[in-house]
């Protein structure tokens, strides 16, 4: 009866898990960043700042334009010419001979214009532009690793709470071990009229307890896979199992180290960095407007069914643009991009001292979780073999029902402490990595 019983437990417990996909950490973590659409429009970002650089690239190029004209009428055009209006030649007389008439007929006229121009002396902001497009695109970059860290740090704690969730349905299921066999030793001294109908009442209210228990565990544990369903980005409803956490270690890393670590990884720092580059460049670009513009240009005008006019017209020419007096404007906007440098210069400091301030309390944390779980569990295997005395004591009629259960109920007391004590380590664990900002393997 006894097998029988556990054998149910077992199915209760694990339930749909024999026939579910196995999912590990990893897999989750492979499948989060394939598919996750957070991250899929930050990764989008990046591509539209790369569109940008190459956008920026082409403004280097000689630029060609062409514009068609097509005009029309609305009456005929008459211009006339005196006689000599030209003036009076020796042997030819005057030219015209006589009045002339000349008439533009009303009709459709085309106007062709090809030009091509090479900007020079903008090359240098063009050269600007195109590395403030570059800075663009690697704060676009940056801000998707932080997107994937971000990501990465939720899978870990959801899968970690799972597991720790799979650990609390097993701390049940030896628990409630337990306690049918203990019912099984009052029904048997019940039947020998050693103990009170009361002490099987305890034992199937504790019973009763664990059930409720479980059950809340198991719509937990449902709930928490639909959310790493939904960060994974598939259909919530997948049913899976999550492997085994690994006993509770990590190496040991010196806080000097990890402050190192966190200042030169963490996107947020970069971010902060790549901005007082932009700065830069945008000062740059700005006292670039002291130069004059100055460009090549070629065009080729044809005219086209106009009477009179030449077929094709061409033409060089160096086009040049200088503004020498602007009433202060340029160096109010370079003093402008002075204060924006200093401001995000303080930016970067405070970054820094944030990131520092963080990984000190996320070590702290890691190191005071690792203590208290290892102090939980000296307390979960003392509680556990002095539930499995006392209920061989009942059993040789050494103990009373009551001391049974006080015990059990110790012992369901410090398995609650040692599963929070778990979730505790691997939230603080899971922190703790994201708090360096380490690149994703």
């Amino acid at each position: 009866m006894k097998t029988l019983v556990v054998a149910l437990l077992l199915v209760c417990v694990a339930g749909p898990a024999f026939a579910a996909e196995r999912l590990t950490l990893n897999d989750a973590i492979a499948l989060a960043l394939a598919h996750n659409r957070t991250v899929a429009n930050a990764a989008a970002e990046v591509d539209k700042a790369a569109e940008n650089v190459a956008i920026a690239r082409t403004r280097r190029l000689p630029n060609f334009k062409i514009e068609t004209q097509a005009s029309q009428l609305l009456r005929p055009v008459d211009v006339t010419f005196a006689r000599g209006a030209f003036g009076d030649f020796a042997g030819i007389g005057p030219v015209p001979a006589k009045d002339t008439a000349i008439r533009t007929p009303a009709k459709m006229s085309l106007l062709l214009d090809a030009q091509a121009t090479q900007p020079l002396m903008q090359l240098h902001k063009l050269n600007l532009n195109v590395k403030l497009n570059e800075a663009a695109r690697e704060f676009s970059r940056e801000q998707l690793r932080d997107a994937q860290l971000a990501l990465v740090g939720d899978i870990k704690r959801t899968y970690y709470a799972i597991a720790q969730t799979h650990s609390a349905l097993e701390s049940n299921l030896q628990t409630m071990t337990l306690l049918y066999e203990l019912r099984r030793v009052v029904s048997t001294r019940m039947a020998q009229n050693v103990a009170l109908k009361a002490d099987g009442l305890s034992v199937d209210a504790k019973i009763a307890d664990l059930d409720l228990a479980r059950l809340k565990l198991q719509n937990g544990l449902a709930s928490q896979k639909e959310q790493l369903n939904l960060l994974i980005g598939r259909d919530v409803r997948t049913s899976f199992d999550v492997d085994e956490v690994p006993a509770p270690r990590i190496a040991e890393i010196d806080l000097t180290v990890a402050q190192a670590l966190a200042i030169d990884s963490r996107p947020d720092i970069r971010e902060a960095r790549i901005r007082v580059e932009q700065t830069e460049l945008a000062r740059r670009v700005a006292k670039a407007d002291y130069l004059p513009d100055l460009g090549l240009s070629v065009s080729l005008v044809s005219p086209m069914n106009i009477d009179g006019a030449p077929r094709q017209i061409a033409s060089a020419a160096v086009q040049a643009q200088w503004e020498p007096f602007d009433w202060g404007r340029k160096g109010r906007t370079l003093a402008a991009k002075d204060l924006e440098i200093a401001q995000t210069r303080n930016l970067v400091r405070d970054a820094e001292d944030r990131a520092v301030l963080e990984v000190n309390a996320k070590f702290r944390r890691l190191d005071e979780s690792r203590a208290q779980l290892r102090s939980v569990r000296l307390n979960q295997e003392t509680a556990r073999e002095t539930a499995r005395v006392r209920l061989a004591q009942y059993d040789v009629q050494a103990a009373l029902v009551a001391d049974v259960l006080q015990a059990q109920a110790s012992l369901a007391d410090v398995d609650a402490q040692y599963e929070q004590a778990l979730a505790a380590f691997w939230t603080a664990r899971a922190d703790f990595e994201r708090a360096l900002g380490e690149d994703i393997p």
